[in-house]
């Protein structure tokens, strides 16, 4: 695994699709995800997101479709694929009893690995491991998780949900750590609700509603279809006529305070906006289903009913 090319995909699926009983879980689900990239699986909560990796992980399988992982069929290659990857499932279970370095040399044992770095990680996220996992907080628990995920330096590394739980500043530092990793060549598969997470570490994203992929585009592309919401106090009254800008809808005026969506670029607002005097400006980050409306506002019936994925 260690010698797999730039120019195989470390993550493929064709056509995946899973059904529980007559209830779609995922439909027709294409993804690449190219060897060394940050990649962000963008969905509301029940798209599908953990459906999609449970079965890359032979965890569950799947009704029709392929999938392969490092080049390896993902339900026939199964040890060697389990073998590659970190996994951080959205819902970490833990034998409470253990201590946290024995729940670490188990998870290292069982998947038959090495640990190079859990030392590190452990001093980079401030968790005491020789405590009991039973006195631990659920932000502590998580950090033992994203451990046991990348405390063998695995070459893909798959993250359900990672940052449920951690506080702020342990957020910073995961970031960084996943950086650091993708810039050695590792691969992150990375799932999440969270669309300024996504914004902030992916290179490329695909955004899934329904459980069907609506979008696979470079982060570039997927900012300027987000909206942002921006609420600018003015040091008098302004006509809505006279911020007029593509790509900008007022939304409210209440005497001095305007509050516009704004899409796209900011270029020709912040031109627009020097115009005047600016008491206050606040920017609120875009909610997914304010940005899953806008995008898809006219499209869903293509995209969602007949299944062009």
């Amino acid at each position: 695994m260690k010698g797999m090319g730039t120019e195989t995909p470390a993550i493929r699926t064709e056509c995946l699709t899973k059904f529980y009983g007559e209830v779609p879980g995922i439909v027709d689900v294409d993804l690449e995800v190219r060897a060394g990239e940050i990649f962000g699986f963008l969905g509301p909560n029940g798209a599908g997101k953990s459906t999609t990796i449970r079965i890359l992980l032979d965890l569950i399988r799947p009704t029709s479709g392929r999938a392969e992982v490092m080049g390896l069929d993902a339900q026939v290659d199964t040890v060697a694929v389990r073998g590659a990857v970190g996994y951080l499932p959205g819902e970490a279970s833990f034998y409470n009893e253990l201590r946290g370095n024995t729940f670490l040399d188990l998870v290292a044992r069982v998947g038959n690995r090495e640990s190079s770095r859990r030392d590190e990680l452990l001093d980079r996220l401030d968790l005491d491991a020789s405590r009991k996992i039973a006195r631990y907080s659920r932000g502590m628990k998580q950090k033992l998780a994203v451990v046991a995920a990348l405390q063998h330096d695995p070459e893909l590394l798959i993250l359900d949900e990672p940052t449920s739980g951690l506080d702020p500043l342990v957020q910073q530092e995961f970031y960084a750590i996943l950086r650091e990793f993708s810039e050695r060549g590792r691969t992150v598969f990375f799932s999440s609700h969270v669309l300024s997470e996504v914004e902030r570490l992916c290179d490329q994203v695909a955004v899934i509603r329904e459980g069907r992929i609506v979008t696979v585009d470079e982060i570039a592309a997927l900012r300027e279809k987000m909206i942002r919401r921006l609420v600018v106090t003015f040091r008098e009254p302004v006509a809505a006529g006279r911020l007029e800008v593509p790509g900008v809808t007022v939304v409210s005026m209440e005497g001095e305070r305007v509050a516009m969506e704004v899409t796209g670029g900011l270029d020709g607002l912040i031109k627009r906006l020097a115009q005047f005097e600016i008491v206050d400006m606040e920017f609120e980050r875009p909610s997914l289903e304010q940005t899953f409306l806008q995008m898809y506002a006219g499209e869903e019936g293509e995209d969602v009913n007949d299944g062009d994925a």
